[in-house]
Parts: structure tokens; sequence; C-alpha cells
């Protein structure tokens, strides 16, 4: 259960302590377009514990980095950042939201995510770097309809 953390959009200043989050958690900075790229983050006493992002292609957003400071684990703070990150991108106008890397595909699956061959992206998140890396992991990653609503999608999987 979350308690004390707050979920925001990230300030422009904090680059610096993302990248080290990202580093801490293992995760690859050099994939993130700081300038396609909009960041959530969790912050829990003055610390930031975590982040989402969503990198914009036309009218689809990548997801990811997505990142938890160990000691913030298991408190549904994930959850509430790619809630974040997605509501985001649908505000802003993106009709798909796609997740390169499978690593974490119960957890997508869990936020409306199904397997979807990489070929059947568009064009414009094909040419992406992190699409370019990744691709030549699997054939395979996720996609989310963000057409749906978020409402609608959260009321049709509580039962």
């Amino acid at each position: 259960m979350m308690r004390d953390i707050s979920i925001r959009a990230a300030a422009t200043g904090e680059w610096v302590p993302l990248a080290d989050l990202l580093e801490l958690t293992g995760l690859d900075t050099s994939d993130v377009d700081l300038a396609r790229t909009t960041l959530h983050v969790a912050v829990a006493a003055k610390v930031i514990a975590g982040c989402a992002g969503a990198e914009r292609h036309g009218t689809t957003a990548v997801v990811g980095p997505v990142a938890v400071l160990p000691d913030y684990r298991e408190q549904g703070i994930a959850s509430h950042l790619v809630q974040a990150a997605l509501m985001r991108a649908q505000a802003d106008g993106c009709r798909l939201a796609v997740v390169l890397s499978m690593s974490c595909a119960n957890f997508f699956c869990r936020h409306g995510f199904s397997l979807t061959p990489y070929s059947a992206l568009p064009n414009e998140v094909r040419a992406a770097k992190a699409y370019q890396r990744a691709n030549s992991q699997a054939g395979q990653c996720m996609t989310r309809d963000l057409t749906r609503g978020w409402n609608t999608w959260m009321h049709s999987n509580s039962h």
C-alpha cells in the first residue's frame, strides 16, 4: 500500500536524479529521448523512489523506462506510475501504447497490454532508437489500445 508517496510529472531539472535512479535499478539511460519522453516520478520523503515514462512517436506512446528503487517495491508504485504515463499519453492524443521489452510481460498484461508482433508496429515506432535495440532481442512486444479510455478498460477488467 502506498503511503506518503506522491505521483507527479517530472520537473525539468530532475534528469540527473532520474538517471541515477535508472542506473541503480539496472536500466540503460542511452535509449531515453528526453525531447520525446514525458516522465512521471514517485516521490517519498523528498526521494525520487520511482519513475515511468512514455516516449511519443506520432500517435503512439512507447512506455519506458519504468523503475522503482528496491526499498519501495511491492507497494503499487510502478502501477500508479504506469497509469499516470498512460493517462497522460491518452490526454496528449496517443491512440496506442507500446512496451518493447518482454521482461515484465505479466505486469503489463495487468494493465491491458497484449502480445503483438514487432512487424505490426507503426513505422514511427520502428524508427525509434529504443526499437532498434529491442528488436534484435525478440519477435514480439506488447501493445494497448488507448482509444477505449482508461475508465472503460478499468471497468471491463475489474470483474
